[in-house]
């Protein structure tokens, strides 16, 4: 073995505790597709639900055991960074594999094949969580995405799933392209040295002024390939098709985890890499904060389908979290990021368990699919009014100190007019929420009660005692935030 080979091997070896949930996450989901696959046969499929979620927990006391450090050449470190996010993401990937086991039932769907694929794009989300330089940050978006590209054409028989996820993939490979431009063009102008977010911040600042359209190109094209995979306007296009054609549960999933690990790589991103830059892209990013706010909210007015409602109002959500990112202090940012994202991950999966449960009902596809509720099963139709009104921001809910703690931030920053319009909107996703209660409690129902029962209602319960837990303690959910994760 030459010099090198010993050097890199010394390399990966020293620093391969930092990526111990990655790499376990990866090993599992390789020996789930073979020689997993033939430990069950086609109708135990279903079993390999609880297995994952195993998977799942023992991923969450790796990320919380990890130490702390940076390697890879600099190419990922473990910080509270890291280790919060990670944790979001797991979340969402369990609150999506738990739905899925009785709807793929219900719809003969079960392989082996589906829940390796979770593994594997939340393995990506870990790494995009870690990652401290361009290269590892593109790597790590791309083994995210591609296995959910997947995941929402699942239902090959469905014309409408596979339209979703060859929508998704187009737009997808297109943003990802513009994204290395990008980190071309600032790899040129930090003069071909360096990759890395820390140094690239001080390359940039130091690059003359000839060169200022070169880094305000890269930089806006980063944030317009990292604006794609969160679904902010004006690049939102595919979201709501995708939401809609996908398999409920996938739905679920890309509306929560990889909006965390997406977030946090802006947070990083734009916090440590574009620090010195920040007259480059605090502008446009605020015009994508505000328009995301706006479309998202009004668009959902006239949704009659639930999932495209949903897909709006997520849209909507991202705009009020990129004004954490627009703070000036970037540890106090991400800390009411992280808090509102898992108060938002918590209220999100309760309301498709939701729908997932009247799917396997028969109903839930469209709005008026709720008529009735409150009377037919008022327990159901209790928590998800909890779940709509806490999405909504209305007080004493927990959803409002999460808007508290954001808008709180950006009016100290001096964002005063984007907090106005974050109100105002707010106003009008109360609108489109209150519809939907208005159909639960207001209409006369149609058809026999529904039986309770099943894994959803399981996650509807726990959803619903987590946010009204939650409520009883909001005043000091940010300082728990800071001390657990971020610290």
């Amino acid at each position: 073995m030459n010099g090198f080979s010993q050097g890199l091997l010394d390399a990966l070896l020293r620093d391969t505790h930092l990526i111990l949930p990655q790499l376990f996450l990866m090993t599992v989901a390789t020996l789930m597709l073979w020689p997993g696959d033939l430990m069950f046969s086609r109708a135990e499929k279903h079993k390999w639900a609880p297995i994952t979620l195993l998977v799942l927990a023992i991923t969450a006391v790796l990320v919380t055991r990890t130490t702390e450090g940076e390697g890879f050449s600099r190419m990922f470190r473990m910080d509270g960074l890291t280790r919060g996010f990670p944790m979001l993401c797991v979340l969402g990937s369990a609150g999506a594999v738990a739905l899925s086991e009785r709807l793929l039932d219900s719809l003969k769907q079960q392989t082996v094949e589906y829940y390796a694929l979770i593994l594997f794009s939340l393995s990506g989300m870990l790494f995009l969580c870690g990652a401290s330089d361009l290269i590892s940050i593109y790597f790590s978006v791309e083994l995210m995405a591609i296995c959910i590209y997947i995941l929402v054409a699942y239902l090959r028989d469905r014309a409408t799933s596979v339209e979703a996820g060859m929508k998704y993939f187009l737009l997808g490979a297109f943003s990802s392209g513009i994204l290395v431009y990008g980190i071309s063009l600032l790899y040129g102008a930090a003069g071909g040295v360096t990759t890395n977010l820390a140094d690239l911040n001080q390359a940039l600042a130091l690059t003359p002024k000839s060169s200022s359209l070169l880094v305000f190109s890269g930089v806006l094209m980063v944030l317009v390939g990292m604006g794609f995979k969160v679904a902010a306007v004006p690049f939102h296009m595919w979201s709501p098709d995708a939401y809609e054609g996908a398999p409920t549960p996938i739905t679920t999933l890309m509306a929560t985890a990889p909006k965390a690990a997406g977030l946090a790589a802006i947070l990083r991103v734009f916090g440590t890499g574009f620090h010195g830059v920040s007259s480059d892209w605090v502008l446009p990013l605020s015009y994508i904060a505000g328009a995301s706010m706006i479309l998202g909210n009004i668009a959902a007015v006239n949704q009659d389908s639930m999932k495209r409602l949903l897909a709006y109002s997520s849209i909507a959500h991202v705009g009020y979290m990129l004004l954490g990112v627009l703070s000036g202090d970037p540890r106090a940012g991400a800390q009411a990021v992280w808090l509102y994202m898992a108060i938002y991950i918590v209220m999100n999966t309760g309301a498709f368990a939701v729908v997932i449960y009247l799917q396997g009902q028969g109903e839930g596809e469209r709005i008026e699919d709720f008529k009735g509720l409150g009377r037919k099963r008022p327990v159901l139709a209790f928590a998800m009014m909890v779940f709509l009104l806490s999405l909504a921001g209305i007080p004493p809910l927990v959803g409002f100190f999460g808007k508290f703690y954001l808008f709180k931030l950006a009016i100290e920053q001096g964002y005063v007019t984007l907090t106005v319009l974050a109100l105002l909107t707010s106003a009008v996703s109360a609108y489109y929420y209150l519809g939907v209660v208005s159909q639960m409690y207001f209409r006369e129902p149609e058809g026999e009660a529904i039986p309770m029962g099943g894994t959803s209602v399981f996650i509807v319960t726990l959803a619903c005692i987590l946010i009204l837990v939650g409520t009883a303690f909001g005043p000091w959910l940010l300082d728990l935030a800071g001390k657990v994760f971020l610290a």
